[in-house]
């Protein structure tokens, strides 16, 4: 993943710079302006933090997004992590909340995300909604927070599918839908 967002980054005029456990880091593979093992540096220079670690079940990469990484950080820096695993969603929603209030960060991974399915709750058709993660956290003015789609696997797409198709049947049969939205403008009050 990291080396596709760095692709793709590069295209788009960014300058890439990267890190990794181990080397060779001489020279940088391209399109990265330097590599390096030295995750304090990437931190201190970088305007985008995209984290592409493994997520949970690493060890090795366990709150490796804490209080002291995004202090590290420039206060204008956008974090964008791709699993929920490395996080220390305390620390974010504390440093975002009351120490750099203009750092950012888009969420699209949450703790209870369905990167794990079925032993993790994918939200509505399967289970129960797990978004956000911290509702505090969520509403602050300089986190984007967004539905988990990149963590939706073939399962939960194979279970919206069947719940449209529910749906349909419904539609068809004159029966009620599942998980209707309704516009609050086609609410009528009588007084």
């Amino acid at each position: 993943i990291g080396s596709e967002v760095a692709r793709r980054a590069a295209a788009l005029g960014a300058t890439v710079i990267g890190t990794k456990r181990s080397g060779p880091f001489v020279p940088p593979p391209p399109p990265l302006k330097w590599l390096s093992p030295d995750n304090d540096r990437l931190l201190r220079e970088a305007d985008v933090v995209v984290l592409t670690v493994p997520g949970t079940g690493h060890a090795s990469t366990a709150g490796l997004v804490n209080r002291t990484s995004l202090l590290l950080m420039r206060p204008h820096a956008l974090l964008v992590p791709v699993s929920a695993g490395p996080i220390n969603f305390g620390d974010l929603e504390a440093v975002l909340r009351d120490e750099r209030p203009k750092q950012r960060a888009v969420i699209d991974t949450w703790p209870g995300g369905c990167w794990h399915y079925p032993n993790a709750s994918c939200g509505p058709p399967l289970g129960p909604p797990d978004f956000p993660g911290s509702p505090v956290l969520a509403r602050l003015p300089n986190v984007l927070p967004l539905p988990s789609l990149s963590m939706r696997d073939a399962a939960y797409w194979r279970s919206a599918a069947d719940s449209v198709a529910r749906n349909l049947d419904a539609l068809a049969n004159g029966k009620p839908l599942e998980g209707v939205v309704r516009n609050a403008s086609d609410v009528v009050s009588v007084i």
